[in-house]
């Protein structure tokens, strides 16, 4: 989860476990702007409940985070997030929201949910999101992402997502994925004094106010031993979404989302952890539905949108080491690039990523982190707060 410079960092780093959203959910699949982030404030927490046959009550954290930059001024950001286990399930449920305001009249707010059955067989993961912001759009490709002449758009943006999966054999689990987003932006053409206008050509005017409405299927191969804290196992993960006119869909694409993860503990103290992801959009796929980077954790440091295109791919490798109960450790690598198609995929930019992160967890009974972490990419950089690992 992106702090600098995204209205949605705040709201969703507190209300997001495990898979951050962004600003990006204005500009594509999460689901910000790489400006420095002033302060984060620190986090508060109860008590840890004592748990009881497998059942936990609700642990809850809050945590506010001032933060400001060029692009949005400043703002507060502020979120509640709830670990429970109603039922004895292997893994917790974790429940939460958060909104942000910012000095320019920006503003987010965003709610999500995770739960799993008491056997593990029925996964749920849904969140809902609302912004009008600021955004920053690089255009298209590989050269229009080196001009680094971004053209500010005026956005408003809804969405929804949920995924349902079953197990359906060993550590296999396979459901459906519904997205919907509506998106309604406009060129800022308002100038601060000195500021040269961008020569980035706006998006196609029917991609401007569009809706996006895409389900299809999702399939995950789990062995992790912990879905928060992970120290073994692998997680493959793939999705693939269709729009239908009959879905109130604007446009006839499909999008294929994949991601592999592992985990190798190394002592008691320190794992590796190492990501694959790959994208691919075709058909008539609106600018803001492209496979880009800085939505998510798939390639930290770099603004959301100023790379994207109709495919791309990602590698990343940590070493997470704990210091003590509390705190804890990272160092971070890795590589990626975009390409107008899959088979082009090599053949552009080699994007580099790296940086550090500090972990604190909360609670002393509960594996859960907040991470804070600071990542430089090609000529870009970032600062990123949310809950649970980057992957």
């Amino acid at each position: 989860m992106r702090l600098s410079g995204s209205l949605w960092a705040g709201p969703c780093a507190l209300a997001f476990a495990g898979a951050p959203m962004s600003v990006a959910l204005a500009q594509g699949e999460p689901e910000g702007e790489s400006e420095q982030v002033t302060s984060v404030a620190s986090a508060q927490s109860e008590l840890p409940p004592e748990e009881e046959d497998g059942k936990k009550k609700a642990e809850i954290l809050y945590a506010p985070a001032p933060f400001s930059s060029p692009t949005t001024g400043f703002g507060l950001a502020g979120g509640v997030v709830a670990l429970y286990n109603p039922n004895g399930s292997p893994n917790q449920w974790v429940t939460g929201g958060g909104l942000a305001f910012t000095t320019r009249g920006t503003k987010a707010v965003a709610v999500f949910h995770r739960m799993s059955s008491a056997s593990d067989h029925f996964r749920l993961s849904a969140n809902a999101n609302y912004s009008n912001q600021d955004i920053k759009f690089y255009g298209i490709g590989d050269a229009d992402g080196d001009r680094n002449d971004p053209l500010p758009l005026d956005n408003k943006s809804f969405g929804i997502k949920a995924n349902v999966t079953f197990r359906v054999a060993s550590n296999f689990y396979a459901g459906v994925r519904y997205r919907l987003t509506t998106n309604n932006a406009v060129p800022d053409e308002h100038l601060e004094e000195g500021e040269v206008p961008s020569l980035t050509p706006p998006p196609p005017a029917d991609e401007l106010k569009s809706t996006l409405s895409m389900i299809g299927p999702s399939i995950e191969y789990d062995t992790r031993d912990n879905h928060d804290q992970p120290r073994s196992g692998i997680d493959l993960m793939a999705a693939w979404l269709f729009g239908f006119d009959e879905l109130l869909d604007s446009y006839d694409h499909d999008k294929l989302m994949a991601e592999a993860h592992g985990y190798f503990s190394i002592s008691e103290s320190a794992i590796v952890a190492v990501s694959a992801a790959g994208c691919s959009a075709s058909g008539e796929v609106p600018y803001y539905d492209l496979c880009l980077f800085g939505a998510s954790a798939d390639l930290r440091g770099y603004d959301t949108g100023r790379y994207r295109d109709r495919a791309s791919w990602a590698l990343q490798g940590e070493y997470r080491r704990q210091f003590s109960t509390r705190w804890g450790g990272v160092v971070f690598a890795g590589v990626g690039g975009i390409a107008p198609s899959v088979g082009d995929i090599f053949d552009g930019n080699m994007l580099p990523s790296g940086g550090v992160g500090v972990r604190y967890r909360p609670f002393k009974d509960n594996d859960m982190q907040l991470r804070l972490d600071a990542a430089i990419g090609k000529d870009d950089h970032g600062i990123y707060l949310g809950l649970g690992e980057a992957f």
